[in-house]
Formats: structure tokens, sequence, C-alpha cells
């Protein structure tokens, strides 16, 4: 997304970001660097320009060329937050990671409410193998917008990646009322269950999701397991 900021008749720097925007939103994004590079002839410090610039290379791929843009807009604002933030999107698909997670740290700190700056910090730290600070990114996400099913999902993937499965469980409970249809959250959640060895929750589980989703594979593959495993076996209902 780019920065639509509203821009002045009769100005000509102000037409050519117009034109940049405009064709931005269609998906021109080669003329839309046109305009932008227009823009910035009578307004070389235009912060916005270099950072609009920068979001249309990194649409067509050239993260490099967008890192210099941000840098940029950097240079002539550095409390641009939209700016750091993009200069961490860019980092982090070249796989700079820690240049990305100081990007996105500039973000938040100069937009405390840039809650996916905060998300996209998290995904960068479970790349890294740091799960305890991509949930505390989260967290902190999760303080904007309490109900993001997005975040709630990725951070119980992080708390069973951390053998945390209980907190997973918490978690995965709490989607299921925002989005009780939601299948990936329930099957996660039979095998949070079934890490921690509770059986027939784990079961009730699958078998909620066939409910909605006959043809469920994980749902069925599951199931499949569980019964041979304890085929020939008397099963203890005690468990879970």
């Amino acid at each position: 997304m780019i920065n639509m900021v509203k821009m002045k008749e009769n100005d000509t720097k102000a037409d050519w970001m117009n034109l940049g925007n405009k064709f931005f939103k269609t998906g021109n994004f080669q003329k839309a660097i046109y305009y932008y590079e227009k823009a910035l002839e009578n307004s070389p410090n235009n912060s916005v320009a270099w950072s609009n610039m920068g979001v249309a290379y990194e649409n067509l791929g050239e993260f490099k060329k967008e890192i210099e843009c941000c840098q940029k807009a950097i240079d002539a604002d550095p409390k641009d937050s939209w700016a750091w933030y993009n200069l961490g999107v860019a980092h982090g698909k070249l796989r700079n990671y820690q240049k990305a997670i100081e990007s996105y740290e500039k973000a938040v700190n100069l937009d405390p409410n840039d809650k996916t700056a905060f998300f996209n910090m998290g995904i960068i730290y479970t790349k890294t193998g740091n799960y305890v600070k991509a949930i505390e990114a989260w967290k902190k996400a999760l303080n904007i917008n309490p109900n993001d099913l997005k975040i709630l999902f990725n951070m119980a993937l992080a708390y069973t990646k951390l053998a945390r499965d209980g907190e997973a469980i918490e978690i995965y409970k709490k989607i299921l009322v925002i989005d009780p249809s939601n299948v990936n959250s329930r099957n996660k959640m039979g095998i949070s269950y079934l890490n921690l060895g509770k059986m027939k929750k784990a079961i009730k589980c699958f078998k909620h999701t066939l409910k909605n989703d006959s043809k469920n594979e994980i749902a069925l593959t599951y199931l499949k397991k569980i019964k041979n495993d304890y085929k020939g076996k008397k099963f203890n209902s005690n468990l879970g």
C-alpha cells in the first residue's frame, strides 16, 4: 500500500504525485515510478514520493531498489514511520532478517499503533527461530487488535514450536469463539491435545471438524492414526 497523501491542486509536484498514485492503483508500477521520479525532480526531499516509489519497486520484485528509495525517504524525514516499515519489508524479502527487525523496531517506536509492523516483526523472528521474541511482538500487536485471527493463529503455532501446547490450546479456543467454523484452528487444537496425551479431547476436535468438512484430510488422517495406534488395545477414556 502506498501513502495516498492529499496533494494541493495546481501544484506541479502534486500533479506528478497524483499521477504516480493513479498508475500505482491500476497496477502500472513502471508508469508510477516514472511520475514519482518527476515529482522528485521538483522536490528531491519528498519522503512520500521516495516511499511510494519504493513500494512500486517492491511490487516489481526489485527489493534492492526499494531499499534505496526507503533510505532516501528516511534521509529526507527520519521520523517517517511508514518508510521504516517499508524498509523492513524489503530487508525481509532479501532475508536480511536483523536489518528487517531493526527497521520494524524503528517503525513501531515512531508509530506504536502500527499493528502490521509488529506482526511482520514476529514473522521475521520465527524465520530466525526466535519464537519467544515472535510471541512478544504479536502480544503487542494484539494490544492494538485483540481479535486479529491471523496474529492469534501464528502465536498459537509459535507456542507449539516451544512445546507449550497448553497455551496454544487456549489461543485456539479464543479463535474458535470468534470463528467457530475455523477448521484449521480446530485441527491444530486437536494436534496440541495429542501432544499433551489428551486423546479423548483430540478425537473430539477432529470429529467436530468432520461435521463441517466430511472430507477434511487432516482430521481423517489423525483419526486413522489414533485408531491404528490403539488397535488391539483398550482405549483409556480417562486420557484427556
